[in-house]
């Protein structure tokens, strides 16, 4: 699920949602009218970087997480 371009996400954690190792970026501005949002992360040189993408390419963070399923399931331990 796409985030919504408010001013409520500025500082929130977001990751492009079709990008398989997407950084963690950090909400910086917000273009309402164009529904256009501005993140800054670190790459791995720790080097600043800056991206301006469309709120519907972007996801939280803490939401991606949630979606990946388990391919084993926990069985529970027969009593004795």
């Amino acid at each position: 699920m796409s985030v919504r371009a408010t001013e409520r996400i500025i500082g929130d954690l977001v990751i492009v949602t079709d990008l398989p190792n997407s950084p963690k970026m950090v909400v910086q501005s917000v273009e309402i009218e164009t529904k256009m949002i501005t993140t800054v992360w670190f790459s791995n040189g720790n080097e600043y970087q800056e991206g301006y993408f469309p709120a519907t390419a972007l996801d939280r963070a803490e939401a991606a997480k949630g979606t990946v399923k388990s391919k084993t399931a926990v069985k529970p331990k027969a009593k004795k």
